[in-house]
């Protein structure tokens, strides 16, 4: 728990006591007498004093999630804190009671102490940029092998080694399957997701890839045309761009 560094609002209440009540006289209507000065006593049996109370209101912060990420300010990978702010009345500069939220979650780098909104954790990391083609690639291919014959052992062997080329050595058969098992809309979302991260030319290479494994067993289906059509929107790819790179990759191919 973190409080907020702006200046919290302070308010005080000055109580003034007379001494106990079973040492005051008793008046039916009193008389009204002149305030005395805080903490000094008026007799040796009776005692006036005040007491001060400081109360406010501050925000203080909570750490939600840690992670790293690309911090635009420090230009490069670090860690961070996803907090939500909350409203707490104070007293005596200490948090005691939780109000209302503060605004909504931000996220603060653990280097530059910068916030900034959760859309920044949208940005990929080194690490994550470093992984994205292969990622694309892995997902490209099996949306556009399982439109055709995806039980064609030369095409799955060839989609298993263009993904370990990429990068992702330990990428088998079986992860083939479990790919080719995923929702194809959610796939689509991952791709378009992370496609703006890459040159046109790395992703007209991806659209590319994955068609040329589509022509192994022959012409391309109308499925297939149709798959690499709309994988190839999910790579921002324009109409041209995709249709040059189907053309190019039947010419390879000789279908």
């Amino acid at each position: 728990m973190d409080a907020h560094r702006v200046k919290p609002r302070i308010s005080a209440i000055l109580l003034r006591s007379s001494g106990p009540w079973w040492s005051r006289p008793h008046r039916s209507n009193p008389a009204p007498s002149p305030t005395p000065a805080p903490l000094r006593c008026a007799t040796s049996t009776e005692k006036r004093c005040a007491i001060l109370i400081i109360f406010g209101w501050r925000v203080v912060f909570f750490t939600l999630t840690r992670g790293i990420f690309h911090c635009p300010n420090c230009g490069g990978d670090r860690d961070y804190r996803r907090r939500q702010g909350r409203n707490f009345f104070t007293l005596f500069f200490v948090p005691v009671i939780p109000l209302t939220k503060a605004g909504g979650e931000i996220v603060e780098c653990d280097v530059c102490h910068g916030r900034w909104e959760p859309a920044v954790l949208d940005v990929p990391t080194t690490a994550q940029l470093a992984q994205m083609p292969a990622m694309l690639l892995r997902m490209t291919i099996a949306q556009v092998l399982r439109s055709g014959d995806y039980t064609n052992t030369i095409a799955r062997g060839r989609a298993v080694a263009v993904v370990r080329q990429a990068g992702e050595h330990t990428y088998d058969d079986n992860a083939l399957t479990a790919d080719l098992g995923r929702p194809f809309e959610e796939v689509r979302v991952e791709i378009g997701h992370a496609a703006p991260a890459l040159a046109p030319e790395a992703r007209e290479s991806i659209l590319r890839a994955a068609a040329e494994i589509a022509l192994v067993d022959g012409p391309l289906s109308v499925s297939e045309e149709e798959t690499l059509s709309a994988v190839g929107a999910d790579l921002r790819l324009t109409r041209v761009q995709v249709t040059g790179v189907i053309s190019l990759a039947r010419q390879e191919s000789g279908h």
